[in-house]
């Protein structure tokens, strides 16, 4: 399936290839898809020291209904609150990317299916915003998401 996802990521890039961006766009966008597709893995992990470093240090992560949580190191903090949850399948799948020199902006959607401890297995749809910016090491980091759910459903919601 990963083979699969890589082939519609690829035509997806190319289908955004008159986007803004210089003429290494193409190659820029190939290494934004493969950060999220990686991002998305360790998402699926719910492990807070494999999440963390894809957060810029001064990232900003807005969740609805909390306020900002500011900084990798809050971020990592509010990800080992959740002790205890799986994830039976989580996706991200970027619509439009913008560069506009160390900056890309990835809008997408989302799917995820999760289960608390005690608490019926739930899934949840929605939009998402990315800023990524280059850093001085050559990896993309995130600045900010923003996750917008569109709709939350019990389990009738089969995986992807």
């Amino acid at each position: 399936m990963r083979g699969f996802q890589l082939a519609v990521s690829l035509v997806t890039i190319a289908a955004l290839g008159g986007c803004p961006g210089g003429t290494d766009s193409v190659a820029t966008r190939v290494a934004l898809v493969a950060a999220l597709e990686e991002y998305t893995a360790a998402a699926r992990t719910v492990d807070p020291d494999r999440i963390a470093p894809f957060y810029a240090a001064d990232a900003v992560l807005f969740e609805p209904g909390i306020p900002p949580i500011h900084t990798r190191d809050s971020i990592r903090a509010f990800i080992a609150s959740f002790p205890g949850v799986v994830v039976e399948a989580a996706t991200a799948t970027p619509d439009t990317i913008e560069l506009y020199g160390k900056t890309a902006y990835l809008w997408g959607s989302y799917f995820e299916r999760l289960g608390f401890p005690g608490q019926p297995v739930s899934a949840q749809s929605g939009l998402f915003v990315m800023q990524w910016t280059l850093g001085e090491d050559g990896r993309w980091q995130i600045r900010r998401l923003y996750r917008i759910p569109l709709a939350t459903q019990l389990d009738s919601v089969p995986a992807p």
